[in-house]
């Protein structure tokens, strides 16, 4: 905002050259009203007659009513000088007024706007030493995950290990117990054959022992 003070001196300072501007062109319309003054005067001074000449009546009469017009065109070009004199002036103060409204306006503006900056510039954030605390946690439970994750790959390979083994002995299991069922459904089938012929073989000898007597 410290780019908006040479602005409003620039505008502040513009102002017042255009009014200083205006209060010399009022000067000189004054002197110039002033030097119209003089001339009708001078003009007036040159129509007098001198006592000790003679003029007929005609040329008084001339004279007469020269001068009478000349001062009635002065009087007219002193009352119009003046009346617009006066409207300027008028206008003139208007806009002097104008002018300071203004002047007091901007000056009001760029108060403001300073203390809107001096306020700006000692806002502090409420919670800037919270959030200080939470990014100083977050930096360590970072580094805190780093070990972590690594272990956690770690212990995953070893886990993919680990099942691939479980996976390779249960299969294993799984065939040796089919093969321990075959086996003995094989013992027991030739077990029972045996038993089966040797119950024959004693009913055969019972059957001999019995005829004999």
């Amino acid at each position: 905002m410290a780019f908006l003070n040479p602005q409003l001196a620039t505008l502040e300072q513009s102002l017042r050259e255009s009014l200083q501007k205006e209060a010399a062109d009022s000067q000189k319309r004054q002197r110039a009203v002033e030097l119209q003054k003089e001339t009708w005067e001078q003009n007036r001074q040159v129509l007098k007659v001198p006592e000790e000449l003679t003029i007929s009546k005609g040329e008084e009469e001339d004279g007469e009513e020269k001068k009478e017009h000349l001062e009635l065109e002065g009087n007219a070009a002193i009352l119009t000088s003046h009346a617009t004199e006066a409207a300027i002036e008028k206008r003139k103060l208007q806009v002097k007024e104008k002018v300071q409204l203004q002047l007091n306006r901007v000056s009001n503006e760029a108060k403001r706007l300073d203390e809107l900056r001096r306020e700006l510039d000692s806002l502090e954030d409420p919670t800037r030493r919270e959030v200080a605390d939470i990014r100083k946690k977050i930096e360590s439970v970072d580094r805190e995950l780093k070990p972590l994750k690594q272990l956690c790959e770690r212990k995953e390979k070893e886990l993919k290990e680990a099942v691939s083994a479980y996976n390779d002995k249960t299969k294993l299991k799984t065939e040796l117990v089919r093969r321990l069922m075959e086996v003995v459904t094989t013992s027991e089938r030739v077990r029972m054959q045996k038993l089966e012929e040797l119950n024959n073989h004693l009913e055969q000898m019972e059957n001999s022992s019995g005829r004999a007597q």
